[in-house]
């Protein structure tokens, strides 16, 4: 891993003006930094490490020899003597947009993301106008997405706006921006993004600017008449248009109905599938808000058995669930213990037996998931060894269970790994050593190819909450029984 560290950060100091701050230079000292990087051009790291040192010690302000001899010290794979050697040069040559970036990148190479920040963003604040384009490029995508994981998405924005300004068709940094605009609440500018990634051939899909924004109908010749039955979408869009790879609705018509209330609280009664339906006919209900504006649930909100054992409890922000969410057996002990980002699943889930015994937990790192079995009677006991496959029930309903397989070599994805409802793929995907090959997702247009996986960690979100975001009713009796229900789904 050195190798492609020392080529990227060499470049950096080829053939530049090194004498720019320092007024008086010894000549013997220049000559000594002269013949060392030339001997550095050799590959005779050794030799030229002792010019180095020479020259340091004879003028230990010669802000340029700190350079070089970092460089020449990483070729010796003394990266900490590299590092102090760097920072010895920013604190001589503070405007030093170079070693800044030379620094970032080692500790980006560390995945120490903290102290490569540290350094990339100054750099970008004092590169000079003749700096390279590429390297300004890399450090603002870098700070745009460490900003963006953690949630700091006015600062992300800044970064990827600069990211914009130099590749304009960049199809990604669009998607990148759409997400920090969503979770800003500004919609505009998250469609205005979602559309000009779409134009650019991102994997943006017809359904999702159609439940967004204004279609994509208006979008088509810009991007080339290009297949829009795809259902491909980026993965960073997990959590916010979450259903639209992995997860079949029922066909469906839609009926409108005059909405008669304000927000209020309000009881809604579910069916063993999920559907709204009569209360005589319920096997669930919900007691939560009714926001007026979203027509949609909202708040915190309790879902019971219609027996009366609570059944899960959470918390919507402007339809999307937010913060702890759980689940529990009819008896009162806890099934599930989960954390949601805006529908995003993050943190580690806990998975209980009906006993209380904790069965299994699943670890969110980002869009990827780790699974740990703690029972050891667990059925997929045998993957916490690194090694084997497993069998994980997501959630059963009455007349459809949600079902993940896969197989595990050493801890990396490998085989075939897909995603069922009843003995039906949804998903299927093939891996080798933890590296995707291929893969398809069925839909409602037909089965259509994966160019990245699709099994995420949003593959894990219990499929009710879906069907319960969509406003699914069992009947058009049902529908007129929720007067409130401005807009509704029914099947048919």
């Amino acid at each position: 891993m050195l190798k492609p560290l020392i080529i990227s950060i060499i470049l950096l100091f080829s053939f530049q003006t090194i004498y720019a701050q320092k007024k008086y230079i010894n000549r013997k000292v220049a000559q000594k930094n002269y013949d060392g990087y030339l001997l550095m051009t050799e590959k005779k790291y050794h030799e030229a490490l002792q010019l180095f040192d020479e020259a340091i010690s004879d003028d230990s302000e010669a802000f340029f020899i700190y350079q070089n001899r970092a460089l020449c010290k990483l070729h010796l794979k003394d990266t900490i003597g590299a590092i102090a050697d760097f920072k010895t040069n920013i604190n001589l040559e503070p405007n030093n947009a170079e070693t800044r970036y030379a620094l970032g990148n080692i500790y980006k190479h560390w995945k120490d993301s903290a102290n490569a920040i540290n350094y990339f963003v100054p750099a970008i604040e004092i590169a000079a106008e003749d700096f390279s384009q590429t390297k300004l490029v890399y450090m603002s995508q870098f700070a745009g997405n460490y900003y963006r994981l953690n949630e700091k998405y006015d600062s992300a924005l800044v970064f990827y706006n600069r990211v914009k300004q130099y590749t304009p068709e960049n199809a990604s940094v669009y998607i990148n921006c759409a997400v920090c605009s969503f979770y800003l609440d500004s919609l505009d500018k998250f469609c205005a993004n979602l559309e000009k990634a779409f134009v650019l051939g991102g994997d943006i899909n017809c359904i999702a600017l159609s439940a967004y924004c204004n279609g994509c109908t208006h979008l088509l010749e810009a991007r080339g008449h290009t297949d829009t039955l795809s259902r491909a979408l980026d993965t960073r869009l997990a959590g916010i248009i979450s259903d639209t790879i992995y997860y079949r609705q029922p066909k469906n018509r839609r009926y409108d109905f005059l909405e008669k209330n304000n927000n209020r609280k309000v009881k809604v009664y579910f069916n063993e599938n999920w559907q709204i339906c009569l209360p005589e006919k319920a096997s669930y209900y919900r007691e939560a808000f009714w926001t007026k504006a979203l027509n949609n649930f909202g708040g915190e909100f309790k879902d019971y058995y219609i027996t009366g054992e609570l059944f899960a409890t959470g918390r919507l922000e402007r339809t999307k669930i937010v913060g702890d969410y759980a689940e529990y057996y009819k008896n009162g002990n806890p099934k599930l213990h989960a954390q949601f980002n805006h529908t995003q699943p993050i943190g580690i889930w806990n998975y209980f037996l009906k006993d209380g015994e904790l069965d299994m937990k699943i670890i969110f790192k980002n869009e990827t998931f780790e699974i740990k079995i703690i029972n050891k009677n667990n059925p997929n006991a045998e993957i916490t060894s690194g090694t084997g496959s497993f069998e994980i029930v997501t959630e059963k309903w009455k007349d459809l269970s949600f079902v993940l397989k896969g197989e595990f070599l050493k801890t990396n994805r490998n085989g075939v790994w897909t995603y069922q409802q009843n003995d039906e793929i949804i998903l299927k995907e093939k891996y080798k050593n933890g590296k995707f090959r291929n893969g398809f997702v069925e839909s409602d247009f037909g089965r259509l190819p994966l160019t990245k996986s699709g099994i995420q960690g949003h593959i894990f979100i219990p499929p009710h909450l879906t069907q319960i975001n969509a406003l699914y009713f069992s009947s058009i009796e049902a529908a007129r029984h929720y007067s409130f229900i401005k807009r509704v789904e029914i099947e048919y």
